[in-house]
């Protein structure tokens, strides 16, 4: 899963710059969309452990050479480093592992559906922050509450792929990454993106990491492939993607560039259908249509167009 962010832009954009960030916002929902149907296959030769622990090592390198070349070593107190690491666990180790077994147990397609989810899931979860939705933010909740209970139902048919079990760890994932997001906007605004993303995944992975070294698999019976497909998830959807993200907010704006997230899900059914041959039930289609619905009418821009985004790791 990846990340995004609200970044101000001082001066207005060319139209160059604008088609690039909006190519760039294009290929990040794509590769979010496609890295859960990537999992759902990787799974197939490596656990869960190994695989996150390749995209945090690979992905978490990799931003923090980013973050310290451009902003240099942070000089924070010990509460800061506290929080960061704390915000961290929950949005990596904690996210993680509910995420990979929430796909293990569902369809990809079905798995996919936590990105249109999260900020449904953000929005009632302010409320404990005093943060007061729009009405058109309530109604989107309420639409993509009563998808959710569409597929809830789903898994009571005798026969069908979605079990409730699964769609369990999926909606803890997605209640984790929407408390991630709620209390990282703070420490992004104070410490910039780049360097919180960095740390908070270096630090927030740590406990995550030490578990899964003694969960690896023997090297020689899992195909190179495999290894190629977990470098391909990390620098896709945990680095190119957070870059492109946010020169898109940067350029665009954070509202206008939040509505294309919902595309994700939608790519992610696509694709789990055309490259995994999964079936799914024309209700649980349905339920997904109903949910995006939601989801798409609680991101829209509203009058606030330039209010901080979350950031949203894949």
């Amino acid at each position: 899963m990846l990340v995004r962010v609200a970044l101000s832009s001082s001066s207005t954009p060319t139209q160059t710059a604008t088609r690039q960030a909006l190519t760039g916002v294009l290929l990040t929902v794509f590769l979010w969309g496609a890295n859960v149907v990537l999992l759902k296959a990787l799974l197939a030769h490596l656990n869960a452990e190994t695989i996150n622990l390749g995209r945090f090592l690979i992905a978490g390198t990799v931003l923090l050479v980013l973050a310290v070349r451009a902003h240099g070593w942070p000089r924070w107190d010990a509460r800061t480093w506290g929080q960061v690491a704390a915000v961290g666990l929950l949005g990596n180790s904690v996210f993680q592992t509910f995420f990979l077994a929430g796909i293990g147990a569902s369809p990809a397609g079905v798995a996919g559906l936590v990105n249109g989810v999260v900020p449904v899931l953000v929005i009632p979860l302010g409320l404990l922050l005093g943060q007061r939705p729009s009405r058109r933010q309530a109604g989107g909740v309420t639409v993509a509450f009563a998808g959710l209970l569409a597929l809830l139902a789903v898994t009571r048919q005798p026969g069908t792929p979605v079990s409730l079990s699964g769609l369990g760890w999926l909606l803890a994932a997605a209640t984790a990454w929407a408390m991630y997001t709620l209390w990282n906007r703070p420490l992004t605004q104070r410490l910039g993106a780049l360097p919180f993303v960095a740390f908070s995944l270096v630090l927030g992975c740590l406990p995550y990491v030490a578990w899964a070294l003694t969960h690896l698999p023997r090297a020689h019976n899992v195909p190179l492939f495999a290894w190629l497909g977990v470098t391909l998830s990390a620098l896709g959807a945990n680095v190119i993607a957070y870059l492109a993200w946010a020169n898109g907010t940067r350029i665009l704006g954070a509202a206008r560039t939040s509505v294309w997230n919902t595309l994700a899900p939608a790519i992610a059914l696509v694709l789990s259908a055309a490259a995994l041959h999964e079936r799914l039930p024309p209700a649980v289609w349905g339920a997904a249509a109903v949910i995006l619905v939601g989801a798409t009418l609680a991101n829209w821009p509203g009058q606030r167009q330039d209010r901080p985004e979350p950031l949203r790791p894949r």
